[in-house]
């Protein structure tokens, strides 16, 4: 069986070449998975927000998210600066605490069930096992908060 790239290796290796020490390039790669899936997630967020837009035009028959950045791409990134810059009102008789952290307790197992796919060395999707069940498990978790 091929191994392939030696992912880690290369990176450390790279690292080396620039002059950093073996030690810092290793804590260089600790976050690095993790970060990219990170990316990858919220990329695949905003492509199924982009599509079902598109979709949603074309089934209505109107004009769809076109006119913000090319073929409308920068509309996801739009709203979520809307998003983020948005008043906070919290009423008055609730708890502030919980009120504000509502939105990541909804958000946060979502982003944890991509960390139960496990990776090989090489960034290669190894045996699920019971991890499906996890998933499982946790993506209904942030389905029923919503």
């Amino acid at each position: 069986m091929n191994p392939g790239i030696d992912l880690q290796q290369s990176f450390i290796d790279a690292l080396v070449e620039l002059g950093l020490s073996t030690g810092v390039a290793k804590v260089l790669w600790i976050p690095l998975p993790m970060i990219l899936m990170l990316i990858g997630a919220t990329v695949g967020v905003l492509v199924t927000t982009w599509l079902e837009r598109k979709i949603s035009a074309a089934a209505q028959q109107r004009i769809g998210p076109e006119f913000a950045g090319p073929l409308g791409l920068l509309i996801p990134v739009a709203d979520g600066l809307k998003l983020l810059f948005k008043e906070d009102i919290i009423p008055a008789k609730s708890d502030a605490l919980l009120f504000s952290l509502g939105p990541a307790i909804v958000v946060i197992p979502v982003f944890l069930s991509y960390l139960v796919v496990p990776f090989g060395q090489n960034l290669q999707v190894t045996d699920l096992g019971i991890g499906v069940f996890l998933w499982i498990a946790l993506s209904s978790i942030a389905r029923s908060g919503c």
